[in-house]
């Protein structure tokens, strides 16, 4: 747990960081609409689930990237290092 945070990967755990919390929002977002969607209107059901189904598309979609983005990094370390 010593190293858990050190000044090579504050910003990896920012974006790790940064990355749990949109989760949560989302999850905050399904238990909202799970919760209250007898109260809502079939049109604000469609919408919630639409608009969750966007969010968490993106969210696969930037963590592919942010994961990709790292891994392309580290070969070119790797390589520099060998040449």
């Amino acid at each position: 747990m010593k190293n858990f945070i050190t000044k090579k990967n504050i910003w990896f755990r920012i974006q790790q960081l940064i990355i749990f919390v949109l989760h949560l929002i989302l999850l905050k977002w399904m238990y909202f609409v799970l919760s209250n969607s007898g109260a809502f209107s079939m049109t604000e059901v469609i919408y919630h689930f639409a608009g969750m189904s966007i969010m968490g598309a993106v969210l696969i979609r930037g963590c592919a990237y942010w994961a990709r983005y790292h891994y392309l990094q580290e070969l070119k370390l790797k390589h520099q290092k060998e040449a």
